[in-house]
């Protein structure tokens, strides 16, 4: 019988200088608004396809934060994960639905996920209409929202059959906390 901690996977923040997951299942990482990287020396969309081919020969997976882009900024990153061969390993992340729904029907195979934000209000039904693999919001909200019992997000979450990733556990306590819940 597999533990909590066996279905666990550990992400690693790309931060200045990484563009590796070296021993982690995958990587986070965020596009600004004006296409860089969020990375602290992030340049442009060059940065992700180096991040791409630096991971193509690996098993990470890259959940890439997107903001709202329009139609030739979507193109240029469809075109980064398919010439790198990393299509079927990243999932698209944002808060802006209309992006998602603009990729999803640009490129259908594309894995997308709705953030949990003000802009969105039940995200897990979005997922679960839109088909996709996971939901993500920030640990501490569901912290939040939990009680002994189990959280009402993560239940929620669970009865629209969509799995929740939770990022922004920093510390042993929170990610404890999570897996009780």
């Amino acid at each position: 019988m597999k533990s909590l901690f066996d279905r666990t996977r550990v992400y690693a923040v790309a931060g200045e200088g990484s563009v590796s997951a070296e021993g982690a299942d995958g990587i986070v990482v965020s596009l600004a608004d004006n296409g860089s990287l969020a990375l602290k020396d992030g340049c442009g969309y060059d940065d992700f396809d180096a991040l791409c081919r630096a991971n193509a020969q690996t098993d990470a997976e890259i959940l890439l934060y997107i903001p709202t882009l329009d139609e030739e900024q979507r193109k240029l990153l469809a075109h980064c994960a398919i010439r790198n061969a990393m299509w079927d390993r990243i999932l698209f992340v944002s808060a802006a639905h209309k992006t998602l729904d603009a990729l999803k029907a640009e490129y259908p195979e594309a894995r997308i996920s709705p953030v949990c934000d003000d802009n969105m209000v039940r995200p897990w039904i979005y997922a679960a209409y839109m088909g996709a693999p996971a939901y993500l919001m920030d640990a501490k909200e569901i912290l939040l929202d939990a009680d002994a019992w189990g959280s009402p997000t993560v239940d929620r979450a669970h009865n629209a059959n969509v799995c929740i990733f939770a990022i922004g556990a920093d510390d042993e306590d929170t990610v404890k906390a999570l897996v009780r819940v």
